[in-house]
């Protein structure tokens, strides 16, 4: 699957928020992105606040 082409909704991304276990500023950043953004923009900034991909998707149940 290609999820360079998929958007990423605020909605999205707060339904995330307790999965990530991130401070109050942590959370206030991702939050403050011009939504929808692309799936790489909302990579890089769970990045910017210590979210790897990996142990997101291992939070969420899934498999790497």
């Amino acid at each position: 699957m290609d999820l360079s082409r998929v958007l990423i909704t605020r909605q999205h991304v707060v339904d995330l928020l307790p999965l990530m276990r991130l401070r109050p500023e942590q959370e206030a950043r991702l939050l403050a992105l011009h939504y929808p953004v692309d799936f790489r923009v909302a990579a890089a900034a769970f990045l910017s606040v210590g979210v790897e991909l990996e142990t997101l998707t291992d939070r969420m149940g899934g498999s790497p």
